[in-house]
C-alpha cells in the first residue's frame, strides 16, 4: 500500500453500523478504550443482548462500562466485565474457561487487544511481549473460544457467528526479514523472539502480518472441519486517534502531524469491526479494511506468501499444542 492510497482511505466516509444485534452476545477484548470501546458502544446501540468487555484493568473497565451505558440510556443490553492479561498464557486460559462456563453462547468475538511497544520485554512465558500479545495469545484465545462460537450457528439466522481478529494496514510495510529462518524448527517465531533479528517499529508491523497468516490458515480449517459454520476474518481499523495508537509505526515514519491530519476518530475506525463481524461469508478468511474486503500485501497473497503463511501457522500450532493439548486439533 502506497502513501497515496493510505491517505485516500483515511478520508473515506465509512458505513455506520446498522445490522441489528438483537439477542446476540458479543465479546470484545481491549474494549476499555479507543476503537474497542467504540465498537462495544455500537453493539449496545444495536441492541445486543449481552456485551462482554474483556480488559486487563477492571477499574478502567468499570469506567468504560459506565460510559457506554450513559451514552445509551434506553438500552436493555447487559454489559459484563472480565479480566484477561495477554502477557500470560495462564491468564488467557483462565479467561477462556470462565467465558465457556459462564456465558451461554458467543455470537461475535472481536479480539481487539494488542500492543505496539518499542521496548523489548520478555514475558514470564519466555516470549517477547509484542509477539506474545499480538500473535500467540491472540491465536490461543481464538482457538479456545472457537468451539463455543460455533455452537451459535443457526442455519435459519441471517447473521453467522464470527471471530474477528484486529490487524493493521502496517503489515504492508513489514520487512519480514524473519522469513529467512523459515526452514528451521520454529524458525520464524524464534527469529521474532530474538532482539538481534527483530526490533523497532517493524516488530509491530510483522506481528500484524503474522496475524493475517493465522486467520487465512484457520479459515481453511473451519471450512474443512466446521463446514464453514463460523466466519473467521481479520480487520484493519485504519489509523485512529486512540490511546493505544496502534499505528505508531506510521506516525514514526511520517510524523505526529501526519497522524493529526489524517487519523480517523476511534468511532469511525470501529465501524470496520462491526462490518467485518456482520459481513458473513464475504469476509471469511479475508483481510477487511474501510468496510470492504481488500487485498492483503503480496507477502500474504503470492505463492511464496501462501507457503510462508502455512509455515507460520504450523509454528504457532507447535507452540500452542505443546502448551495446551486441547488446541492440537486445529493443526
Amino acid at each position: 500500500m502506497g502513501v497515496g492510497r493510505f491517505i485516500k482511505e483515511q478520508k473515506l466516509n465509512l458505513i455506520v453500523p446498522s445490522a441489528p444485534l438483537d439477542g446476540k452476545t458479543v465479546l470484545i477484548t481491549g474494549a476499555n478504550t479507543g476503537v474497542g470501546l467504540e465498537a462495544a458502544r455500537h453493539c449496545v446501540r444495536l441492541n445486543a443482548a449481552h456485551v462482554i468487555i474483556a480488559v486487563r484493568n477492571i477499574s478502567k473497565g468499570e469506567a468504560a462500562k459506565a460510559d457506554i451505558l450513559k451514552s445509551n440510556p434506553a438500552s436493555k443490553s447487559i454489559v459484563s466485565l472480565y479480566s484477561v492479561d495477554y502477557c500470560s498464557f495462564e491468564s488467557v486460559k483462565t479467561f477462556a474457561d470462565k467465558i465457556i462456563a459462564e456465558v451461554p453462547k458467543l455470537d461475535i468475538v472481536i479480539l481487539n487487544a494488542g500492543i505496539n511497544s518499542a521496548e523489548w520485554v520478555v514475558t514470564k512465558d519466555g516470549w517477547e511481549h509484542t509477539l506474545q500479545v499480538n500473535v500467540l495469545s491472540t491465536a490461543y484465545l481464538s482457538l479456545l473460544l472457537l468451539p463455543k462460537i460455533r455452537q451459535s450457528y443457526d442455519n435459519g439466522s441471517t447473521l453467522m457467528p464470527a471471530l474477528v481478529i484486529v490487524t493493521s494496514d502496517t503489515h504492508y510495510w513489514a520487512s519480514f526479514k524473519q522469513r529467512k529462518s523459515a526452514g528451521e524448527n520454529l524458525g520464524i517465531l524464534k527469529a521474532m523472539n530474538d532482539s538481534k533479528q527483530t526490533g523497532g517499529m517493524d516488530k509491530y508491523m510483522t506481528s500484524k502480518l503474522l496475524e493475517i497468516y493465522f486467520v487465512r490458515e484457520l479459515s481453511k480449517w473451519v471450512d474443512k472441519s466446521y463446514r464453514g459454520e463460523v466466519v473467521v476474518t481479520c480487520v484493519n481499523p485504519g489509523l485512529c486517534h486512540s490511546e493505544l495508537i496502534r499505528e505508531t509505526g506510521v506516525v514514526r515514519m511520517f510524523g505526529e502531524g501526519f497522524k493529526w491530519m489524517f487519523a480517523r476518530t476511534a468511532e469511525v475506525g470501529s465501524r470496520n469491526y462491526l462490518w467485518a463481524a456482520t459481513a458473513g461469508r464475504e469476509a471469511h478468511g479475508q483481510y477487511v479494511g474501510s468496510c470492504e474486503v481488500q487485498r492483503a500485501a503480496d507477502v500474504v497473497t503470492s505463492e511464496d506468501g501462501q507457503k510462508l503463511g502455512a509455515k507460520v501457522y504450523q509454528e504457532i500450532g507447535q507452540v500452542l499444542g505443546e502448551l495446551d493439548g486441547k488446541v492440537k486439533m486445529f493443526f
